[in-house]
Order: structure tokens, then sequence, then C-alpha cells
């Protein structure tokens, strides 16, 4: 008969008794400002690499993905954007945020992340979609986000909007 796994419990001290300030995960995680608003830290690149012309009108070879904590506190804005790549966005912490997704035929969504059973966990924004975010006002003051892109995010594929 098999033994059946066990939780180890957390010692006291790392129980979570109230939530970290923005200021604490800005500093334990290194996020440093984003272009586009808010606060980023990258946290994993893949190491296997994709070759020259994953991407339409791309010659170079691009790692497979990426991940990113991104932070925005209640007074910061994810300013419109969009990636040549996939990305998807993951609440970690915080109060609700809110994705403004644009397809590149006009068509608009609005999707609200956060930590309530009403709300959604993840969110896919498509490449070429016209994305942006803010924080709803909350208790917490910030939203910690985890974001993954599919190829891995590249500086050069971020467009930031005019408007």
């Amino acid at each position: 008969m098999q033994a059946s796994p066990t939780i180890a419990s957390q010692p006291p001290e790392l129980a979570m008794s109230h939530l970290p300030t923005a200021d604490d995960l800005i500093a334990r995680h290194d996020l440093q400002p984003h272009p586009g608003g808010g606060y980023f830290s990258e946290t994993w690149r893949a190491t296997l690499t994709l070759p020259p012309g994953t991407l339409p009108d791309d010659g170079t070879p691009r790692q497979a993905g990426s991940a990113i904590y991104y932070l925005l506190r209640a007074d910061q804005r994810c300013d419109r954007h969009r990636l040549a790549a996939d990305e998807l966005w993951f609440h970690l912490l915080g109060d609700p945020l809110i994705l403004f997704l644009e397809s590149p035929r006009g068509d608009t969504h609005q999707l609200t992340l956060g930590p309530t059973a009403d709300l959604i966990f993840q969110a896919l924004a498509p490449a070429n979609y016209w994305q942006s975010a803010h924080q709803v006002p909350g208790p917490v003051g910030y939203a910690l986000m985890a974001t993954v892109a599919v190829p891995g995010f590249d500086f050069d594929d971020l467009e930031l909007s005019a408007r």
C-alpha cells in the first residue's frame, strides 16, 4: 500500500498574515520601472531558441517564451500597446486588474482578473491585439501580475500607442 503524500506546514514566520506592500514587492523582486507604466522584472527566458522567421517579418532567432512579474499601483496604468507575441496574464496578488483588449478588426473586450471566485485568474492577450490595463481601486493599492509571452518578449516588438 502506498503512503499518502503529506503536506508540510509552513513555519509560522513564513505564514502570510498580511499582504506585502507594493514597496516590499518592488524591493524583494527587484522590480524596475516599465516604459509602458508600472514595474516589472523578468523571471524566466526559455533556453530553447526558435528559428528565424518564427514571427512574420522577423529574420532573427527568438526564445520560445519569457515571463515577468508586473506590478501596477493604484495610480498607474499599463499604457495601450501591442506585441507580436501572445501574452498570458496571471493575477497573483492584490486588487483586481481590468485588461482591455482590441482586436486588429477593432472588436473590444474587457476582462477583470482578480483574487475572488467571481473573477478570472488568467487571460490571453493574443498577438497583435492592442492591450492596456489598470488596477481596480481597492484596499491593497496594487495588483501583482505575472505575464508569459510566447514567443519570448523582445522590446523591439513593443509598440506603444500614440493615443
